[in-house]
């Protein structure tokens, strides 16, 4: 980082020169300038491929406004056209503006005085949240064995004021409580005559025990109490319809009961109901679940069985085709299984079959089914994990996030108005963090990047399940699996989690996406700390230790845990023998217990029948099935069940 001042524009330069084959230290430079200089070369046509992923990340990310640079033109006119129409052909791809600025043929003075001049856009996170670029680090130990130690932090600060009041995070360490923020004289003033000798401290901002925010980012969970701790009073009752159900009745199968007379609109309206569900789920999705805090350890499901969407197949032969195979390692055979396990996902989605050797009610004690996908009700308050007890709910976050924000901009008068907690910016000052843990100290002393430290609004250090929406991004192309570990820079946040894809849909439940989505939108959820839109979002696969790649992109939806995505699981049967509407099935179930439990789950076919198990017939798995219309030998039967996962 170097600073220069040019006193005849009355202007401050400051400029960071990150190390390019370091994608995460040139995002966190990108995410507190204000210009953008790019130097572009005129030697080749061709960038490297490590420089062309950089570029891809920035436009990604965003372009701040750009200054597009080259070390020499040629002095001639003809050459000089070329040459300026090949470096436009080059910058085409990423860069919005064509102008190049040649630093041997222009004034470098001149260049300066228009970067000074440049229209600054600010970003969302600038605007809303302080920030500010260490340019002196001093670590203070307050006692010899002490477990942590408290950090001076100078710079100037930037974006909104700082709340002294509030929590602040250090990119690569964490979020800290402050002590005191104190005002200093500018060490780099425009006029050098006013410059002081020594730093004088004008005045001290301390913090306050009684309103200073705490650092409880998790709930301290009571053995005894495992409900869902929530930021509000106010708590949505769910109500489950009351219908009469028969003697000998087992609770399980009360909830198929439910179901089967929850929707009181006629059989026409039933069959409409079902058929936007089957459309509107052709891809399907796998996950180990917990439920009860225990991991439902079920074994791997083989997803080559009989049957599948007739419109899926013509989609997986259209999808195989962007596929560039000169990108798969022959010799990798992780990948190779994933792209083999994808393209069976597309062509046979959620096909599962019982197993013969334990009885179906075992291996799918945890699935139920529903009567519609969009309309069957479902308490999301129902069988929730050890860890929904440590994170925290917001009941009403779009209310939430607008107090926030307009608390955000509120800062700015009270800053104006000398409110003793709120620090202005644009001045250069020294924060005392507190209580830093002894394990950042190795870190803060070696790192040779500038520490960058950013303001946290109200509730944005507590834990939550965030929801994000994502896009796959149009050059990555390896299939990437439910709950792999990726890396997700989140606002002003680097974290490592593993995602659960769901379908970005209307309604209170969302389907479970076993494999990223190739095309459209999907939703990605997270546990991490609450961060309120709007807060851009880049998700990168680690594939070596130093080599990251971008592979989506998106923004901030919501904190919600109550969001309900279901995994689910198809049983194919195959029609043994057909009688108009009636035929018998074989191969779903082995043996007359199954059929019987399963009896109350609606069966349809991909021609779009509807029916139900009527009977079993023998021991052996046949079961006789009813129809709503007459039923092709071609056809397969399928059941669809569903489990909730987290």
């Amino acid at each position: 980082m170097q600073l220069y001042i040019v006193p005849r524009f009355k202007q401050r330069y400051t400029f960071f020169c990150p190390d390019t084959t370091s994608i995460i230290s040139t995002l966190d430079f990108l995410r507190v300038s204000d210009i953008l200089v790019i130097l572009w070369p005129i030697e080749t046509t061709d960038l490297h491929i490590a420089h062309s992923r950089l570029l891809d990340v920035i436009t990604a990310h965003g372009f701040p406004p750009t200054f597009n640079l080259v070390s020499t033109l040629p002095a001639s006119g003809k050459q000089r056209d070329s040459t300026r129409k090949a470096l436009e052909k080059l910058m085409a791809p990423w860069a919005k503006d064509s102008r190049i600025y040649d630093l041997q043929g222009g004034s470098p003075l001149q260049i300066l005085r228009q970067i000074s001049t440049a229209r600054k856009i600010r970003s969302n996170l600038q605007k809303l949240k302080p920030y500010l670029i260490a340019e002196n680090v001093q670590i203070i130990k307050t006692e010899v064995n002490s477990d942590s130690f408290s950090l001076l932090i100078s710079g100037y600060l930037n974006g909104a004021p700082l709340n002294v009041n509030g929590l602040v995070h250090i990119s690569g360490c964490g979020d800290f409580q402050l002590s005191q923020v104190v005002f200093e004289n500018d060490p780099h003033p425009l006029k050098q005559s006013k410059k002081a000798e020594s730093m004088e401290i004008l005045r001290a901002i301390k913090a306050d025990p009684l309103k200073q925010t705490q650092l409880d980012s998790e709930i301290i969970q009571d053995q005894m109490n495992t409900d869902q701790p929530e930021m509000d009073e106010n708590e949505e009752k769910f109500e489950v319809p009351k219908v009469k159900l028969p003697e000998g009745t087992s609770e399980y199968q009360a909830s198929w009961l439910i179901d089967d007379d929850y929707d009181e609109n006629g059989e026409e309206e039933e069959e409409s109901d079902e058929s936007d569900f089957v459309e509107d789920e052709d891809n399907g999705n796998d996950l180990h679940g917990t439920e009860n805090g225990f991991c439902a350890q079920m074994e791997e499901e083989n997803f080559s069985q009989n049957g599948g969407d007739s419109h899926s197949v013509v989609e997986s032969a259209t999808m195989d085709e962007s596929i560039d195979l000169n990108d798969i390692d022959i010799n990798d055979d992780h990948q190779k299984e994933l792209f083999k396990k994808e393209r069976e996902n597309r062509q046979w989605p959620d096909e599962v079959e019982a197993p013969e050797g334990m009885s179906a009610r075992d291996r799918f004690k945890r699935y139920r089914g529903l009567k519609s996908f969009r309309t069957s009700p479902w308490n999301p308050k129902e069988n929730l994990t050890k860890d929904y007890a440590r994170i925290y709910k917001i009941v009403n976050f779009k209310r939430t996030r607008k107090l926030a924000l307009e608390a955000a901009k509120q800062s700015f008068q009270s800053a104006d108005e000398c409110d003793e907690q709120f620090c202005t910016p644009g001045v250069y000052v020294t924060l005392y963090v507190k209580d830093v843990p002894r394990s950042y100290e190795n870190h803060i002393s070696s790192t040779h990047s500038p520490l960058i430290v950013f303001g946290l609004l109200k509730n944005e250090h507590r834990m939550s399940t965030l929801n994000m929406i994502l896009h796959r991004y149009p050059s990555f192309n390896k299939p990437v699996k439910n709950k792999e570990e990726l890396l997700f820079q989140v606002g002003c946040r680097l974290f490592t989690a593993n995602p659960v894809f769901s379908q970005h849909t209307n309604g209170q439940k969302f389907k479970m996406e076993r494999f990223m989505p190739s095309s459209g939108s999907f939703c990605a959820t997270v546990f991490a700390p609450i961060t309120f839109p709007p807060s851009n979002v880049l998700v990168f696969r680690q594939c070596s230790p130093e080599k990251l790649q971008l592979i989506a992109k998106g923004i901030v939806l919501d904190s919600n845990p109550d969001r309900i995505i279901l995994k689910r699981v198809r049983l194919s049967g195959h029609p043994f023998k057909v009688n108009k509407r009636t035929a018998v099935v074989r191969y779903m179930f082995f043996n007359r217990e199954d059929i019987e439990w399963f009896k109350p789950v609606e069966l349809y076919t991909h021609s779009g029948r509807h029916g139900r198990i009527k009977q079993p017939l023998g021991t052996h798995g046949l079961m006789k099935c009813v129809f709503d219309r007459p039923l092709s030998v071609q056809d397969s039967v399928l059941m669809n069940l569903y489990k909730r996962v987290f």
